[in-house]
């Protein structure tokens, strides 16, 4: 698995404690690739130099982590996911979160974006909101890299057929308000074949604002529980800006660009702020294949009720 990051480096720290919880030494929104592997239960981590030699030529690092992400996709017929985490996940959680991910759905090549959230619980969410907000650079710099790719090796990809997309946990999605509110925004989320904003710990007051302007070749997914205990907490912080959570309120679901996905009510689901990777929810076969179907770029609202009060589709 590849990560790109925009935290620090820690050489002398074990694999997992790598990246810290500051921003790169150079900038915000310098970034780093890595790739990562677990083997026998320990974490392994390669740090990559700019330059890379790949049949036989030399190119940037992040182009060879492309191409073999690429050839991996097309021999497995796998789908790609890039994810993103959340509030108050440091780096071993991040590595943790995203190999969950990878480990629980079939045919998904996941790539970890990762900024530098604390991981230190309540008392670093108004800091990691700060970190988030200014990770929008390194994200916007991923985003143009990739398309840069994409455009480059375009009949390549046609010939293999898969997917890509990308989904944002809770605090994650912050990190990509900030971005489209940006003028640095130019539409690089288009080649992305889904969206998918989980639990996002953001405003739901004028989202779609925001929300209409994403781009994407197939569906914008945002999820809803309105008994998610963390965004629960999340409300109760002060200050003028925080108000009702987006992922935990199903009123003014208003957005012409997003398809709502309602898990309220889901018995295996209760409180979870997390119930695309944690074991509980997943029991429910329902509640994975929804997200099965998301993360591989697919139309995940499909067989589900839509609701016209809420105009949510409701995943039960």
């Amino acid at each position: 698995m590849y990560v790109v990051t925009n935290r620090n480096l820690q050489p002398n720290q074990p694999p997992e404690k790598r990246f810290g919880k500051k921003f790169n030494e150079v900038d915000p929104s310098e970034l780093r690739l890595a790739e990562v592997n677990k083997v026998d239960g320990s974490w392994e981590l390669r740090i990559l130099e700019d330059k890379q030699v790949y049949e036989g030529r030399e190119m940037p690092a992040s182009e060879v982590a492309f191409l073999k992400t690429q050839k991996r996709m097309c021999e497995n017929s796998a789908n790609c996911l890039i994810f993103c985490h959340g509030y108050n996940t440091d780096f071993p959680k991040a590595l943790k979160a995203a190999f969950n991910i990878q480990k629980t759905y079939d045919n998904l090549e996941v790539i970890l974006f990762s900024w530098p959230s604390d991981g230190d619980g309540v008392p670093s969410y108004r800091s990691d909101k700060r970190e988030a907000s200014q990770s929008a650079y390194a994200l916007d710099r991923f985003f143009e890299k990739l398309n840069d790719y994409l455009k480059k090796y375009r009949e390549e990809d046609r010939r293999c057929g898969q997917k890509i997309s990308f989904a944002m946990h809770s605090m994650g999605a912050y990190l990509l308000e900030h971005l489209l509110k940006s003028p640095i925004y130019e539409g690089e989320t288009l080649y992305f074949d889904n969206i998918i904003m989980m639990s996002s710990d953001v405003n739901s007051q004028d989202h779609a604002d925001w929300v209409d302007r994403i781009k994407c070749r197939n569906r914008l997914f945002i999820t809803i529980n309105e008994d998610d205990f963390a965004l629960g907490f999340s409300e109760l912080k002060g200050g003028e800006e925080q108000e009702a959570r987006l992922g935990n309120t199903a009123r003014n679901l208003n957005s012409g660009n997003a398809t709502y996905l309602n898990f309220t009510d889901v018995k295996s689901v209760g409180k979870a702020h997390n119930y695309f990777s944690k074991k509980k929810p997943l029991e429910n076969q329902l509640v994975k294949k929804t997200f099965q179907i998301a993360f591989s770029g697919g139309r995940a609202e499909q067989g589900l009720t839509f609701d016209q009060g809420t105009g949510a589709y409701n995943v039960i």
